[in-house]
């Protein structure tokens, strides 16, 4: 039997005519008209914490710092990534000690962008990984503005910037169930992330 002899029984099986020309289903529904920010973080929080992240949504700057404050309560240590909106915080004057990430008990980081249809994070490698990746515990901070719709905006994003040597795509903390099917957090990476949604921004 020749190809087109198997896939027109292939296609008579199906109960589609074999001359009829292919159509493609229609693409999901997207995010894309969702134009206010408050709605795109509400949807990142809820996407995000259904695997397991924290968001916490907070009006302005002022209210951030104490989110932040509160969330470093019992820490001892940490470690920074380089973006900008870590500037508006003045880390150091939160009593902790700056170690290597390896060593840090918080990694305090921004992102590049989220995506509120998967609650992912987006960061550059540009600002550095290990602060990403090494901490059990990761605090973002995020203004409401970097949140996209969808993961087709985010690549339009990237199509249209300096690409770094890598770009990470974080949801939630690390999570890994390859020993007896039992979920463990914190296996690959960090075992707990907080995200700080700044809305007025």
């Amino acid at each position: 039997m020749n190809r087109a002899d198997f896939l027109a029984r292939v296609q008579s099986a199906t109960g589609r005519n074999p001359k009829a020309p292919i159509t493609r289903p229609p693409a999901p529904p997207s995010l894309n008209p969702i134009q206010d920010a408050r709605v795109l973080a509400q949807r990142f929080k809820l996407e995000n914490e259904r695997v397991l992240g924290q968001v916490h949504l907070v009006e302005s700057l002022e209210d951030a710092r104490e989110g932040l404050k509160t969330l470093l309560i019992g820490k001892t240590s940490y470690v920074s990534s380089s973006h900008e909106i870590l500037k508006e915080f003045a880390l150091e004057k939160n009593g902790l000690t700056l170690l290597e990430p390896k060593d840090a008990d918080v990694g305090i980081t921004g992102a590049n962008f989220a995506v509120a249809a998967t609650g992912s994070l987006a960061f550059s490698s540009s600002h550095g990984r290990l602060a990403t990746l090494l901490p059990f515990h990761h605090i973002i901070l995020l203004k409401a503005s970097q949140i996209l719709p969808d993961i087709e905006d985010l690549y339009a994003k990237l199509g249209s910037l300096e690409l770094p040597s890598a770009w990470g795509m974080h949801t939630g903390p690390s999570k890994s169930a390859d020993i007896e099917q039992t979920m463990a957090l914190g296996v690959h990476g960090p075992g707990r992330v907080d995200v700080i949604v700044i809305l007025d921004s």
